[in-house]
């Protein structure tokens, strides 16, 4: 009896059927391989008794449990009563095979889980095509907006009246048979229909907090037309200034550059990750403009080469391809290089980030003070008028605490908190915690699927500054526990809260 390996795993009985699902889905996935039914955990053939239709309900399992559906070679060697079972199964050419919903992989003698942009690399690696060539399964005629059709058309200079197959056969979107994922995200009158994330979250965030809103929208519908949409949100909600030039009009010069937004936005809505778990999120606040992207950037980009000219790697090519003929993006691997320029003038800083498997574009303007926000990602910033030399967060962080810059805490000297620096996810926590909140309703409050390590060195900081504490403090871990504001910790949101309205738009 071959040892367990990459492809040989034993099971003492059929009780175990669904980790032979599994097992099977993950051989599928990988080299292929086999299961021997009726050995136990330590290598002894102690065999299995084959009933009437044993064969016949484990290949219907295996089958329906199985995406797409696997159907392995199943040979009984040995009498009926104490047989040994062989399970054989090839190689899936589409790769991952999911079992149960979810992507598996055979990784040595174990079953793994695949993260979604891993089962969204292994697949356009063995198909050849990307996520947003792949047909779009259920969509029908009726789910195609002429409106956004006729609105594509205007946009790429194309005559309106152009039959809609003809657009899909030269946009290579599709087949007489399907369209893709990508034309239906540009075409159909309700794309959530299909992809439920593909949405834009924007908010106006209150002067002072990070989770109370002045003004909130989710925006789905067409990619186009939730970019108008979301521009028009931003424009709603940041300044315009009128400049007298000595002409008949003034000139309006908006807060944020224009172009530089359109870009981000664009940017997010081209190259997001439609697999993963999250809408884009276009967030304002009073000293800067985030555009939050669900996912990171390919393997052979870095946040640093985003401030040079750099390669392309369009995650959606077909999506991209698309809206360049829109003449919304105008040359490849050059959308961070317009952002910055276009902010440079201004004097808006452009910062690019990494975190929780978001890619996150700040604006951030220069009289605002420019230290690093939390993050847990690689993060680095360009002002105006400086190139790719521009000096780290990091380095801007040591020389404001050297000036003796604390983030809001300076009249709590008294409290004993002069010397707390407040980050940004401390304040967040302090806002959150109205009532006694334990870390699954701090979590939640502040958008965190789980623990990370600035989460945790803030709430220490916290409870060490005496700002919170533990409602249990006698059994720290206990799984009732809570925490709550202290009375200092009340205090200073009182006092932070007063300086916002006094100072509304520092």
């Amino acid at each position: 009896m071959p040892d367990e390996s990459q492809t040989v795993e034993w099971k003492q009985s059929f009780g175990e059927w669904k980790e032979i699902v599994e097992t099977c889905a993950a051989f599928a996935t990988a080299e292929g391989g086999t299961i021997y039914v009726g050995i136990s955990p330590a290598g002894k053939e102690v065999g299995v008794t084959i009933g009437k239709g044993s064969m016949e309900d484990l290949a219907n399992k295996i089958k329906t449990n199985t995406d797409p559906a696997q159907f392995p070679s199943i040979e009984v060697k040995g009498d009926p009563s104490s047989a040994l079972v062989e399970i054989h199964v090839t190689p899936e050419p589409i790769k991952p095979v999911w079992a149960f919903g979810r992507p598996v992989k055979r990784v040595g003698r174990t079953n793994q889980f695949l993260k979604r942009d891993e089962a969204q690399r292994l697949l356009e690696v063995s198909t050849g095509r990307t996520w947003d060539a792949l047909p779009c399964e259920g969509f029908l005629r009726k789910d195609i907006s002429l409106k956004a059709v006729r609105d594509f058309l205007r946009r790429a200079d194309m005559p309106t009246d152009t039959p809609f197959q003809d657009v899909i056969r030269n946009l290579k979107l599709g087949d007489k048979r399907h369209v893709s994922h990508a034309a239906a995200l540009l075409f159909s009158d309700f794309p959530q229909r299909f992809f439920v994330e593909a949405k834009v979250k924007c908010a106006r965030f209150l002067a002072g907090s990070l989770t109370r809103f002045l003004d909130e929208r989710t925006i789905d519908g067409p990619v186009l037309q939730q970019l108008d949409e979301a521009m028009a949100f931003v424009t709603r909600n940041t300044r315009q200034a009128l400049v007298v030039t000595g002409k008949p009009q003034h000139d309006i010069v908006p807060e944020y550059p224009e172009a530089a937004v359109r870009e981000a936005i664009t940017n997010a809505l081209c190259h997001r990750s439609y697999t993963d778990v999250g809408a884009i999120q276009v967030r304002i606040h009073d000293n800067c403009l985030e555009v939050w992207n669900p996912g990171i950037l390919p393997p052979d980009l870095t946040i640093r080469s985003l401030y040079r000219r750099h390669g392309s790697y369009p995650r959606n090519p077909l999506l991209a391809g698309a809206i360049f003929r829109t003449r919304l993006i105008e040359q490849w691997g050059t959308g961070t290089l317009r952002i910055i320029d276009a902010c440079r003038p201004h004097g808006i800083a452009v910062e690019f980030e990494q975190s929780e498997g978001m890619f996150i574009v700040r604006l951030k303007k220069a009289q605002a003070e420019q230290s690093a926000p939390e993050g847990t990602g690689e993060i680095t910033g360009a002002e105006s008028g400086v190139e790719s030399g521009a000096e780290s967060l990091s380095g801007r962080r040591q020389r404001a605490e050297q000036a003796g810059v604390h983030d809001g805490v300076h009249d709590g000297a008294h409290d004993g908190v002069h010397e707390l620096r407040m980050t940004e996810v401390m304040q967040m926590i302090l806002a959150s915690i109205n009532l006694p909140a334990s870390t699954p309703d701090i979590l939640k409050a502040l958008g965190y699927p789980r623990r990370t390590r600035n989460y945790s060195a803030a709430m220490n900081s916290l409870l060490d500054a005496g700002l919170i504490e533990m409602t249990i403090p006698d059994k720290p871990r206990s799984r009732l526990q809570k925490y709550r504001l202290t009375e200092k910790g009340r205090r200073l949101l009182a006092q932070q809260g007063a300086r916002a309205k006094e100072n509304p738009h520092e």
